[in-house]
């Protein structure tokens, strides 16, 4: 008999703040909500304003597709509970919504018979990242982003460390470079409000060249750089910034194979000059 639910959740952690809790249409596809206990399957249905809490995960074989969160500290388990369910898997899905799942436990999801796929908020606004092979789990993964008229970015399986290295290298690892960016400022006399803002809009128009143009907005694609202007800027960087800029304008020449002699005619740091 075929379920009046698209959706069961299986549950741990903010699955309130997830995937889970934006669907649109939650209050009326979500049906049986499980977790480690009752207590929290409750709590978690509760917080979804949508489902109801069951007793036991086998109860999440009525459902066409289940819809998986989890932290890191509650993963093992909870993988566990389910993978001992006594649910037919084949022709069903589960969907990973805003966790990170290895390939190994999809495979032996996949083995059961079951089709998979993770999905992913990433920080860009009606964006959500999608890893999966051709299937079902695939099918309601754009069904979701349709409903939350996102565009689904699919990646290849197995890539996912490849786009969280893309993530870390554009926040994270560049945070650093724009507060460094705003403290020169302030040096030049620019008020540290003023100067956060500029170190901001800055950074923002580079990427927003990169969108409209690629490597051609680097700004010596087409022209080469002033060698001195850049040992003046080098110098006035301090002793800490300094090497820093300097690698960062040799990996932009080695990046895009353009005016590679500058990269020996910049000033080397002092630790380097006494390795020789």
């Amino acid at each position: 008999m075929e379920s009046r639910y698209k959706y069961g959740v299986m549950g741990a952690g903010a699955v309130g703040a997830s995937l889970i809790g934006l669907l649109p249409s939650k209050s009326r596809e979500l049906g049986p909500v499980c977790a480690v206990s009752y207590r929290v399957a409750s709590r978690t249905a509760n917080t979804l304003r949508a489902g109801y809490p069951v007793r036991t995960v086998n109860e999440l074989h009525s459902v066409p597709c289940v819809l998986f969160h989890s932290p890191p500290e509650h993963m093992t388990s909870l993988l566990g509970i389910l993978e001992e369910a006594g649910i037919e898997w084949a022709g069903k899905s589960i969907v990973f919504c805003d966790c990170v799942v290895s390939r190994v436990v999809r495979q032996r999801f996949q083995s059961k018979g079951a089709s998979t796929a993770v999905a992913r908020q990433c920080g860009i606004p009606g964006r959500l990242i999608v890893e999966g092979h051709d299937g079902a789990a695939l099918q309601t993964v754009h069904r979701i982003a349709r409903e939350l008229r996102w565009k689904a970015v699919q990646i290849l399986p197995g890539s996912a460390d490849l786009f969280d290295a893309a993530v870390t290298l554009s926040g994270a690892a560049i945070t650093p470079l724009i507060d460094q960016a705003a403290a020169l400022l302030r040096h030049a006399g620019i008020r540290d409000v003023e100067a956060a803002r500029m170190a901001s809009a800055l950074f923002e128009r580079t990427a927003l060249d990169y969108a409209h143009s690629g490597k051609q907005s680097w700004a010596w694609y087409a022209r080469k750089p002033q060698l001195e202007g850049l040992r003046s800027q080098l110098a006035a960087a301090g002793p800490h910034l300094e090497p820093v800029l300097r690698q960062l304008l040799q990996f932009s020449f080695e990046t895009f194979r353009k005016h590679r002699e500058f990269g020996a005619e910049l000033p080397r740091t002092n630790s380097e000059a006494n390795e020789e």
